[in-house]
């Protein structure tokens, strides 16, 4: 059981690279939903797969479905969670799209099988992102809007009010 309020895991001095001995996005996600799901009050959890966004500027095909799939199995930990309890509220989506990977309309080869996948750029586009819920209030997550209007979302459902607001800490007194 979490001893505090807020509970921070560091698993590198620099950027995580994914690979053992770290610990996986999906036993990260397991561990903090085992810790978070013992507070009463409830809890919010944002899990991160950031290194799909790297894998697409560098345009390397195997990086960035490795990482999806990284992520894939993160959020199939958390809709199983919120499966089992009837409370959680589950949002997946991107701050934005990267590298522009399509599948080309060429068909795959016939000798090896493989699809023809091809990138748009290896920055950051203006692609519109989807969002996907499950769960309580999931449908407050429907049709097209700014990214910007998530957190604002959530903060509505959670009752927080007048967000966004100025948090001021000691050191702005």
């Amino acid at each position: 059981k979490a001893e505090n309020d807020c509970v921070l895991g560091l698993f590198s001095d620099g950027y995580m690279i994914n690979q053992y001995p770290e610990p996986t996005l999906t036993e990260m996600t397991d561990v903090a939903l085992e810790i978070f799901s013992q507070n009463e009050k409830g809890f919010f959890l944002m899990v991160e797969g950031s290194q799909i966004d790297w894998g697409s500027e560098d345009n390397d095909v195997n990086y960035t479905i490795r990482e999806q799939l990284h992520f894939d199995l993160a959020i199939r930990s958390a809709i199983h969670f919120a499966m089992d309890d009837e409370g959680t509220l589950v949002v997946v989506t991107s701050d934005h799209e990267a590298g522009g990977m399509f599948i080309s309309e060429e068909p795959p080869n016939q000798l090896d099988g493989k699809i023809n996948i091809q990138w748009g750029t290896d920055e950051h586009n203006g692609t519109a992102v989807p969002v996907f819920a499950y769960g309580p209030h999931a449908e407050r997550f429907m049709g097209w809007y700014d990214n910007t209007e998530i957190p604002k979302k959530i903060a509505n459902i959670l009752s927080i009010p007048d967000f966004p607001q100025k948090i001021t800490s000691k050191l702005d007194k």
